[in-house]
């Protein structure tokens, strides 16, 4: 603006020069408008003010001895165009003032005070094509407050209204720019950390974490925990999604998982067919987003056992690592444990939730889900050595399991560690019908059952990983 500003002065003072005009100089109410307009009320006042010295300058160029005549016109007219500046510049002002309030209330929660959810999916978008040119990081936080619906109901909206003011207030002192913090909708936020890695967002989710639960609040002995807390998902791009355009649903499968399997608790996103992409072709690629997918349907089905398919990933790692088993024998086990029970998918929701005993053709259509897990995963050829895994993992070692009855070794080792990973989460994981066992007592079960259910010796060697972990703890 400023280099369009001097060459219309220098173009009027041009003509004023060449057509001897005093009348031209009127002109320079343009320039003098446009800087008081588009830059501000002081850089006009300067503008106006410098073609005043000009005129000046000028009359005595072109009139020498004789420019009295000319010069008190040019003091009035400067003053005419002084005045002017500071009106211009001051509506101006007040026009900038107003619009950036109005801005600001429309990109702002007005409850919280942090940014809106609109805002956000522009500041988002915005930010990680940045993050793809300059090959940068970009890190989501999003998290909810647990139990809220309970507060709120439980002491009313005023309360409920005053402990979502109360995180607006710790979001707007600890996230600072060029990271954003957003109300993204109800009891739910979301912090767009540019630059950040996974490392550090984690320490800045462990930070509002602490203070949140930190607040002094009237009814918090009424609360399940006894405290306000929130559970918290985290994603990164590009450590967790190569694309970017999936990072809010992965950090949001994140805070998913935190919510349903304990609460109170910080997530990173994790998914062990990820690891898979780098050995897949491209139609394998969008193969496994499809799986992704459907085990998020079965989690949304079968409500009670969500994060169910993560434990026993974690409980048959345990026992495969401590078999002697390379690493991609055990990668593949991780695999199978991660999708055994991708079969449900083709179960009732009804079957799959139900508190009441199967009938026999319930039970029927159920023991069918190892057989469709096998062949929903069969396209994918990196998977085909997990495939037996998720076949046999109800087999019974003394083989009176399904769906093929085999037993003994001639179960694949990879399915009978499912087995028992499976049994164990299985044993110790709350139901409406029946409250969970102890690790003990699980424990005391699964060797109850070796040599018939299960392979004895995994049996030993798995019961032992779960002791030794107990006894540690303590």
């Amino acid at each position: 603006m400023l280099p369009s500003i001097l060459v219309l002065v220098v173009f009027v003072f041009i003509f004023i020069i060449i057509y001897h005009d005093i009348y031209l100089k009127t002109l320079l109410i343009i320039p003098v408008a446009l800087a008081s307009f588009f830059r501000n009320k002081t850089f006009g006042l300067i503008v106006s003010l410098g073609c005043g010295v000009l005129l000046i300058v000028t009359d005595l160029y072109l009139y020498g001895s004789d420019y009295n005549k000319y010069i008190e016109s040019d003091i009035i007219f400067t003053g005419v165009m002084f005045i002017f500046a500071w009106l211009t510049g001051g509506i101006a002002s007040i026009e900038k003032t107003t619009r950036n309030v109005l801005l600001d209330m429309a990109n702002r929660d007005g409850l919280s005070g942090v940014y809106n959810h609109r805002y956000f999916q522009v500041y988002l978008k915005t930010s990680l094509e940045e993050a793809k040119k300059n090959n940068g990081s970009l890190s989501l936080i999003i998290f909810d407050l647990d139990y809220f619906k309970y507060y709120n109901d439980t002491f009313g909206h005023i309360a409920g209204d005053q402990i979502l003011k109360d995180v607006g207030q710790v979001l707007s002192e600890e996230i600072a720019s060029p990271a954003i913090a957003a109300r993204y909708g109800g009891d739910e936020f979301c912090i767009l950390l540019p630059g950040y890695n996974t490392a550090a967002v984690y320490s800045t989710a462990k930070k509002l974490k602490s203070k949140i639960e930190s607040f002094a609040l009237n009814n918090a002995k009424e609360l399940p925990t006894g405290k306000m807390t929130v559970s918290i998902g985290v994603a990164n791009y590009p450590e967790h999604t190569k694309s970017g355009e999936d990072l809010l649903e992965l950090a949001d499968h994140a805070l998913y998982k935190a919510k349903k399997t304990s609460k109170n608790k910080i997530e990173l996103y994790f998914n062990v067919l990820d690891s898979l992409k780098t050995t897949c072709t491209q139609s394998e690629t969008e193969l496994l987003s499809s799986i992704k997918t459907l085990l998020s349907i079965i989690n949304a089905k079968d409500r009670y056992t969500y994060g169910h398919s993560e434990r026993v990933l974690e409980y048959a790692t345990l026992l495969a690592k401590n078999c002697s088993l390379s690493e991609e024998e055990v990668r593949f086990i991780q695999y199978g444990a991660y999708l055994h029970d991708i079969g449900k998918i083709e179960v009732d929701i009804d079957i799959l939730n139900s508190t009441n005993k199967l009938t026999e053709s319930e039970w029927d259509i159920l023991k069918q889900h190892p057989y469709w897990g096998s062949e929903i995963i069969r396209p994918i050829k990196s998977l085909d050595k997990v495939a037996p895994f998720i076949l046999h993992h109800h087999e019974n070692y003394d083989g009176t399991g399904y769906p093929l009855g085999i037993s003994g070794e001639a179960i694949p080792l990879g399915a009978r560690i499912i087995r028992i990973a499976d049994s164990f989460d299985a044993m110790v994981t709350d139901r409406p019908y029946k409250k969970g066992m102890s690790p003990q007592e699980a424990c005391n079960e699964l060797m109850a059952l070796a040599g018939t259910h299960y392979d004895p010796e995994l049996c030993t060697v798995f019961v032992k990983q779960i002791e030794s972990q107990a006894a540690n703890t303590l």
